[in-house]
């Protein structure tokens, strides 16, 4: 299991994280990261992760994210959860132009026939202008997170994963943004898409010219935006508490709702106050 206790650490005081060896400043924070979006993202995944399956993803696939049969197929299928991995800050391949910096998935969960990149966020946005890196003398030009995430994770997907489909899930604590639900419609989704082949030329073999139009229909319709308490709300709705051969794994899930319950009741007091990365 991976937890993070959260301590009183004094003024200013630092803390090593427990993955990737990442320092994080809690700033004049008397508790140390309580509102951070990595601890949060450790202690829930951490723990799920090694959970079954079948009970807690099934439940917020179905629950929070409101995917179809269409929309996820092998959904309910106990086949789909026997290839089951959950990695943490994993790095995305950089492109070989160098032309940005690599893309790191707070979550990427894989299954059996399927690949999903979650985005975890406290109550800062995403980023509305994310750079690229023109070192190398080329034009920069500028994209934003959640488009980033999408067309990188599913470039990621199709080198390493050919036949999977991929998902991306942002999970927040705010309300969803324009800035994401541009990308339901298909049309806008392709039009970055194609901005975005122009500047770096590995995309062609992921959206080849000919068939950018049905990608782009079916990423759009694998993208969602969900709050952590939909994800509470999910777990709550699970089996774990029902069915006797979950029963040790019951009291990890009540532990993770009440955890969120406690996050997001401090979420609500802090108002428009971001979270500390």
């Amino acid at each position: 299991m991976t937890i993070v206790l959260e301590l009183k650490c004094g003024d200013g005081g630092f803390r090593a994280h427990p993955l990737k060896d990442r320092w994080i400043y809690s700033g004049n924070s008397k508790i140390l990261h309580v509102l951070s979006e990595d601890i949060l993202t450790a202690n829930v995944f951490g723990i799920l992760k090694n959970l079954d399956p079948k009970v807690w993803l099934a439940s917020f696939l179905q629950n929070a994210c409101h995917f179809s049969r269409e929309e996820f197929p092998y959904l309910y299928k106990d086949g789909n959860y026997s290839e089951f991995s959950v990695l943490l800050w994993h790095d995305l391949d950089q492109p070989p132009s160098r032309l940005e910096g690599p893309t790191q998935a707070d979550v990427f969960i894989e299954l059996r026939n399927a690949a999903i990149l979650v985005e975890c966020k406290g109550l800062a946005p995403l980023q509305k202008r994310v750079s690229t890196d023109d070192r190398e003398g080329d034009p920069r030009f500028w994209w934003d997170q959640a488009v980033r995430s999408i067309v990188r994770g599913y470039f990621y997907t199709r080198k390493h994963f050919e036949r999977k489909n991929f998902f991306f899930i942002v999970l927040s604590m705010n309300e969803k943004e324009n800035t994401f639900t541009q990308y339901f419609n298909w049309r806008r989704l392709k039009e970055q898409v194609e901005n975005r082949v122009l500047k770096d030329l590995e995309l062609r073999d992921a959206f080849p010219k000919d068939y950018v139009d049905d990608i782009c229909k079916k990423l759009s319709r694998q993208i969602r935006w969900v709050k952590w308490t939909d994800l509470k709300e999910a777990l709550q709705k699970t089996s774990f508490n029902e069915k006797g051969g979950f029963k040790t794994q019951s009291q990890f899930c009540k532990d993770i709702v009440d955890y969120l319950e406690l996050k997001t009741k401090l979420c609500s007091l802090m108002g428009t106050r971001e979270f500390q990365v």
